[in-house]
């Protein structure tokens, strides 16, 4: 989610001007604070936007950001702790024109929203950044769903505007972390659809609307339309006034997660007819069939008992919660790469049948109870769509198994 990668920019401090103080000592009588949301961008790290907030010094002009979405790819470790969840974050300062340049060359919208925020409370935000700003502070434990560089600004506000901005959004919505992150990756088809896979049943419970502002549009949305009452009890709009500092030629983001389920059941039932195929052949005795069998089934089954190696390493080893509870290990298991082996040995010379047709009925078998704890209503993971992808081959390799000979 983050936009700024450059190890240059890690550092939250920015320099102040001569003769000026720094942005967060300033008096919070002096400046004006908007947030800023930075459209969806091409990388990874860039489809589901940034959030910032810019002081604005307006005795001197100066315009100053602060976000955090800063990480460096070339920390030690990087690559293990990201694959272990231990991902570091931190927070990072930059001027305007900057922020604009980088964000005109990546092609992504700027949208500034002028927050109407009394001088006490600019002053407790300036503080609370001040705090952030802190080496002991600086860096902080990503998790992309529940501790971004959106729901970090989204806390700072609601403190300040003691906790109205959380009781304003505290409803559920239609949305689940799965649906947004897959509604957000679609135009990636084999992105999302490893996010599909690797994503667990925690991430398709309901989230609340604070939830839901994981996502910088989300934020923009809900403080865009929040009412915020006053000491005296009156009440008015948190957004004094929204300007779009540049705006992208690329297409807007999608509105609705995409259906997977056609084209992925569609794979699934033509690598099923291709296994039923070459089964029939091979068991009629053609040579040339009992190769092919042997190699296309042996390169499904080393896919996905791999796949279902990293199912269970997300699992058992690492912090990716969200991945964790993953129905799909019943379709993707270690187990397939033992059958790999197996049905090399079947198809090609007859050998090992037995244990061959045994192992890949009992894999079947667990595809069909996958299909059945949704069919019953057991299952809470919303992976229909996988099932179809996974269960015909399973089921045409278990046939085509029974059918060799020995």
């Amino acid at each position: 989610m983050s936009a700024t990668t450059l190890a240059a920019q890690a550092a939250p401090r920015v320099a102040p001007s001569s003769g000026a103080l720094d942005p967060l000592h300033d008096a919070g009588q002096n400046v004006t604070i908007s947030l800023l949301t930075m459209g969806n961008g091409s990388e990874v790290w860039e489809m589901f936007g940034h959030t910032a907030i810019l002081i604005h010094d307006n005795p001197t002009g100066r315009d100053t950001v602060f976000n955090w979405g800063v990480f460096d790819s070339h920390q030690p470790h990087f690559i293990p702790h990201f694959l272990q969840g231990l991902m570091l974050y931190q927070m990072g300062g930059q001027t305007l024109p900057d922020l604009l340049y980088a964000y005109r060359y990546f092609n992504r919208s700027v949208v500034s929203q002028e927050l109407d925020l009394t001088a006490a409370q600019k002053d407790s935000l300036l503080h609370l950044i001040q705090i952030n700003a802190q080496p002991e502070n600086v860096q902080y434990r990503y998790d992309y769903f529940v501790d971004n560089c959106s729901t970090r600004p989204r806390d700072l506000l609601d403190l300040v505007l003691g906790g109205q901005l959380h009781a304003h959004s505290s409803q559920l919505t239609d949305a689940s972390y799965r649906s947004e992150a897959l509604r957000l990756m679609q135009g990636d088809k084999p992105l999302v659809v490893g996010v599909h896979i690797g994503l667990g049943e925690p991430s398709d419970r309901k989230i609340t609307m604070w939830q839901e502002m994981f996502l910088p549009r989300r934020l923009h949305d809900v403080v865009g339309s929040l009412q915020v009452r006053d000491s005296s009890g009156a009440t008015h709009p948190l957004v004094r006034s929204e300007h779009v500092l540049f705006q992208a030629t690329r297409p807007p983001e999608a509105e609705a997660p995409p259906n997977l389920a056609p084209w992925l059941t569609a794979i699934g039932l033509v690598l099923a007819a291709i296994f039923a195929w070459l089964g029939a052949r091979a068991a009629a005795g053609s040579r040339g069939a009992r190769i092919g069998a042997a190699i296309a089934m042996s390169i499904y089954c080393v896919a996905a008992g791999v796949l279902g190696l990293l199912l269970t390493a997300l699992w058992t080893v690492t912090d990716h919660v969200f991945a964790h509870r993953n129905e799909n290990l019943l379709l993707f298991n270690p187990l397939w790469l033992v059958l790999a082996v197996l049905i090399a040995i079947a198809m090609w010379s007859g050998r090992a049948a037995r244990a061959t047709r045994m192992l890949a009925a009992g894999l079947a078998g667990l595809s069909v109870i996958a299909l059945v704890a949704h069919l019953v209503m057991v299952s809470a993971q919303v992976n229909l769509a996988v099932i179809g992808l996974a269960l015909p081959p399973a089921l045409a390799i278990a046939w085509a198994a029974a059918r060799a000979r020995a």
